[in-house]
């Protein structure tokens, strides 16, 4: 009775959160994204668990999975879900919170546990649209920078800034020799543009004006050198616990946009030039940080589930330095989603996590890619291969695998 989890994708959560409406819908290309990719939550669930989905996976493509060593909950469909008897489950974990996703899951909400109905997350509310803003991740590193942090850690000059005209982003531009603009909502590095020039052109204008209008402000921060990408995974439990998981190193586009996560990533590869001691160190600190700041937050107040805190390393007069909240994702993210499937490969080997858009002539790669790079494996772990990660069908645009190397 009451043991079974229900996982649900949707990684529109702060779009929907952006616009209030219970009867929110994504643009259709992200429709198509949270269909094609809706089984993902499968490496957080267990044989007793059920991932909600309308296109639920061929037995072929499941014994596929069943081969590579994970466990499988049950796919079914929210007509199957809300016809189940009462005391089937214990709670629902959607990748994020939204009213959308509270209208869409109410009647499977009251099929669940009274322990769950009284969580934080049973019901949306006021409180809860600011756990997504950027304004409150930017409160969340200023309380951490007050708190006599170490000196590798940002400083407060050159955090960001809640701006809410153009002529306020020409005044950062005239400090700055390039600063990047973030909507107060959005995620996966979309609602971001970097300005890389002294002034703003008409398209940059244009784009502002859109997102103040609908959003009221934006947050604008100083461009820094970059060395890599990394993510502070926790997950927030009843009474305000919050436990760490672990950090995940993910990679982006030019401007900013999430690409794919590194499986096991070896820092001593990725920055061979820098002193592995120290990042190492700093690392370690900063999720003891951000552990103890979280506990003291609005975060741990009003709200329960996975949360991930998005940072970077990076180079400031040839000094190494952290900035360790460039924003708090409350939700899900793919980051935490590969440290569950890094339980499953072996530790010695690396790899990396995709998300890919496919193009109409090339719904079959996985087959072709599968048969050249078959996963194989050692003591029951996986050490190299090729693994689709959601089924491609003609129908289909977006795919997810794993590439994952010979082992070291």
């Amino acid at each position: 009775m009451y043991n079974a989890t229900v996982y649900y994708f949707n990684p529109t959560c702060e779009l929907a959160v952006a616009n209030g409406s219970f009867s929110y819908m994504p643009p259709l290309l992200l429709q198509e994204m949270e269909s094609d990719l809706s089984i993902l939550p499968f490496a957080f669930g267990t044989e007793k668990d059920f991932i909600l989905t309308e296109n639920p996976p061929s037995e072929i493509f499941l014994n596929s999975l069943k081969n590579a060593g994970l466990n499988l909950p049950r796919f079914c469909s929210l007509d199957e879900l809300e016809s189940m008897p009462e005391g089937t489950f214990d709670t629902i974990v959607p990748w994020g919170w939204s009213p959308a996703a509270h209208f869409k899951l109410k009647n499977l909400k009251q099929k669940c546990s009274e322990k769950f109905k009284t969580s934080p997350v049973f019901n949306w509310k006021t409180e809860h649209r600011l756990l997504y803003e950027r304004s409150t991740s930017l409160n969340f590193l200023h309380e951490i920078l007050n708190n006599n942090p170490p000196d590798w850690l940002i400083d407060q000059a050159m955090c960001g800034e809640k701006v809410e005209s153009c002529d306020e982003i020409d005044t950062m531009l005239s400090k700055h020799s390039s600063v990047v603009l973030k909507a107060p909502l959005s995620s996966s590095g979309r609602g971001i543009q970097i300005i890389r020039k002294s002034k703003l052109n008409a398209s940059n204008k244009q784009w502002i004006s859109g997102i103040l209008k609908h959003q009221n402000y934006l947050i604008a921060e100083p461009y820094l050198e970059k060395l890599i990408d990394l993510s502070f995974q926790f997950q927030v439990k009843d009474h305000s616990k919050v436990d760490y998981l672990g950090y995940s190193i993910f990679d982006t586009s030019s401007n900013g946009q999430y690409k794919g996560t590194f499986i096991h990533p070896d820092l001593r590869v990725l920055l061979p030039d820098e002193n592995f001691t120290q990042l190492r160190e700093m690392i370690d600190a900063t999720a003891g940080i951000l552990k103890e700041a979280l506990l003291k937050s609005e975060y741990a107040k009003y709200y329960s589930g996975y949360l991930g805190v998005d940072a970077l390393i990076f180079r400031n007069q040839n000094r190494l330095m952290m900035q360790p909240c460039i924003e708090v994702n409350c939700r899900m993210n793919m980051g935490v989603l590969c440290l569950q499937l890094e339980n499953k490969i072996d530790k010695e080997t690396s790899g990396k996590f995709e998300l890919s858009l496919i193009k109409p002539d090339e719904f079959d790669n996985d087959s072709a890619i599968g048969l050249k790079n078959e996963l194989k494996f050692s003591n029951g772990k996986i050490i190299s291969g090729y693994l689709p990660l959601a089924e491609q069908k003609p129908n289909k645009k977006f795919g997810a695998y794993i590439n994952l190397g010979s082992a070291k």
